[in-house]
């Protein structure tokens, strides 16, 4: 987005596959890299579901039938298949915000980064958009997420994270390394996740998964 859309100080060179991103154009950074906004009306704006769907497709000029294939996709793993030919404004907060990831992944870009996508969505959509998102990682995606959502988090289990306060990174790692720090995490507003106090209340050092958590419990009931 910067400098294309917001100006601001911009230092250094991002590199996408050897294009700078601040030479090249939004229309050839769009064939590499999609983003999904966090404000889904800064993002929708056509007439119906299908055609905000197929438009990225189109406009990159894929052969009809991949169109068509990516485009039922795309509405299938979100559950919006059957609000096809319904006016993007009559869907929910969170119907539209599907839409804006129907959008994306329909284009099928070598990067794909997510602003806040699990705002307004309910446990079903969440546990889905994590297969989602596991399923572009094995076909060879980068994916980027930009969440606080740290329950959700754990159940996505990121390969690498970044912990971010005030514009500045202040930790970074694999998630059990940077997400097991209680009072790191306090000290820029985040509230541990509940598996996280269980764990060390349990006197383990890693983040444990609730089934693990229940059983230990059981266990120490049981002796």
């Amino acid at each position: 987005l910067i400098p294309h859309f917001y100006k601001g100080d911009f230092q250094g060179d991002v590199l996408v596959d050897g294009i700078n991103t601040k030479e090249a154009s939004v229309a050839e950074l769009a064939r590499h890299v999609g983003l999904v906004f966090q404000n889904p009306a800064h993002q929708i704006f056509s007439e119906t579901v299908w055609q905000e769907v197929i438009f990225g497709p189109k406009n990159l000029e894929f052969p009809e039938s991949k169109i068509l294939e990516v485009g039922r996709w795309a509405l299938e793993v979100t559950g919006l298949l059957s609000y096809k030919d319904a006016p993007p404004w009559t869907l929910s907060g969170g119907e539209m915000k599907k839409l804006t990831i129907a959008s994306v992944i329909s284009t099928k870009p070598k990067y794909i980064a997510f602003d806040e996508p699990t705002i307004g969505q309910d446990a079903w959509f969440k546990a889905s958009f994590c297969e989602l998102l596991h399923q572009l990682k094995n076909e060879g995606h980068g994916l980027i997420v930009v969440t606080h959502d740290i329950n959700w988090l754990l159940d996505l289990k990121p390969d690498f994270v970044y912990l971010m306060s005030n514009g500045r990174i202040v930790a970074s790692g694999n998630f059990d390394e940077v997400f097991v720090d209680i009072k790191l995490l306090r000290s820029v507003r985040i509230e541990p996740p509940l598996t996280l106090k269980l764990s060390k209340l349990l006197g383990r050092t890693e983040i444990m998964d609730p089934p693990e958590i229940a059983d230990e419990l059981s266990r120490r009931v049981r002796s």
